[in-house]
């Protein structure tokens, strides 16, 4: 009799220890209610990344567009709104007459006034460490029209001779620490403006172009960084 009353009670004692129907419920709440927290401050975290993530992709484009911006400006104001074209990718370009006679790679004397003033412009833009940190080169891009001729040699050694003319102007430029910013390449009768055969066509065609190329693996790392905060 005693053993079985001591079977009852141990049995009484084990039946103690397991939480009520309320207690488990209560504990499963709690355990979505902390998934849900860590879920609800997890998202917080990820649409402040993708803002920032954002915010500094703006940045990015608006240095380029920045950039191409004031070039356009000063070549608007030395040779006038209807001697520039805007293309892709906020290539800004100047008709080619306007800085060589026909068929020369030597820079005329408008030319060079007109360079003279955009010399300074590269100068301070080079100067601003907020566009600097991002920028990788302007390129300046020779473009010939497609009358038979050594079009890549025209077309290359004016893009250089537009380098060289831009160190002239403001010798800052030709310091290497302002000169790896500038480079020069020519292409031809390939890349027109205007696919026609008429004179306006070829005149728009010959032209001098700067293209903002912004340093890839600068504002990338960037974004790196943020994602690893």
């Amino acid at each position: 009799m005693k053993n079985r009353k001591r079977r009852f009670q141990i049995q009484g004692d084990e039946e103690h220890y397991w939480p009520s129907f309320a207690d488990m419920m209560a504990m499963i709440v709690l355990v979505m209610l902390f998934i849900a927290i860590i879920a609800f401050v997890q998202m917080i975290y990820d649409a402040y990344d993708q803002t920032v993530m954002k915010q500094e992709l703006a940045k990015v484009a608006d240095v380029k567009k920045h950039i191409s911006d004031l070039i356009e400006e000063q070549l608007e104001e030395n040779v006038g709104k209807d001697k520039i074209v805007r293309g892709p990718n906020n290539t800004i370009s100047v008709e080619g007459d306007i800085l060589f006679d026909t068929g020369s790679a030597e820079i005329s004397a408008e030319g060079k006034r007109v360079l003279n003033d955009l010399a300074d412009v590269f100068a301070n833009l080079i100067d601003e460490e907020d566009i600097s940190q991002y920028l990788y080169i302007i390129l300046i891009e020779g473009h010939t029209d497609k009358v038979p001729y050594d079009n890549w040699k025209l077309s290359s050694d004016r893009s250089v001779a537009v380098v060289k003319e831009l160190m002239k102007a403001n010798p800052k430029l030709n310091s290497p620490e302002y000169a790896k910013y500038l480079a020069a390449t020519g292409y031809s009768e390939y890349k027109p403006v205007v696919e026609e055969d008429t004179k306006e066509a070829y005149e728009k065609n010959r032209r001098i172009s700067f293209q903002i190329i912004l340093d890839d693996e600068k504002w990338q790392g960037r974004l790196k960084e943020i994602m690893t905060y």
